[in-house]
């Protein structure tokens, strides 16, 4: 089945409503959600509960880490069970009451068992 850009905005906000007390996001680039997200190469097709069990673990596991990173890391998120590997990158902003908030660009996402990360950072799940 087909996942549509509406659920993969609600699927952002799912997760991000998780991430409020660590002024924290995820956001999914058009590349992830509308060029690969339903590529014919990920087989089985990424689902959307799939994702969200993912980012469940992902918060569960690694956010403290996650919010460590500097402006500019990249990083790669890697479900060890599915084979969905998703690589990040970290853009830091000083908000207008000064904290910093920590948004988390989702560049692309795949389904692949070998697949090779540049990024020394990886987060497992």
């Amino acid at each position: 089945m087909t996942i549509s850009q509406q659920d993969v905005i609600a699927l952002e906000s799912r997760i991000n409503s998780k991430l409020t007390g660590y002024n924290a996001e995820f956001i999914m680039t058009i590349h992830f959600s509308v060029d690969r997200l339903n590529d014919a190469r990920n087989t089985p097709p990424i689902t959307i509960p799939e994702l969200e069990n993912i980012f469940d673990r992902l918060i569960n596991q690694h956010i403290l880490a996650i919010v460590a990173l500097n402006d500019k890391d990249t990083f790669n998120i890697r479900c060890t069970s599915s084979h969905i590997n998703m690589p990040c990158g970290v853009r830091k902003e000083t908000n207008n009451n000064g904290s910093i908030s920590h948004k988390n660009i989702i560049i692309t996402v795949m389904r692949k068992r070998n697949f090779f990360s540049k990024d020394p950072i990886e987060f497992k799940v």
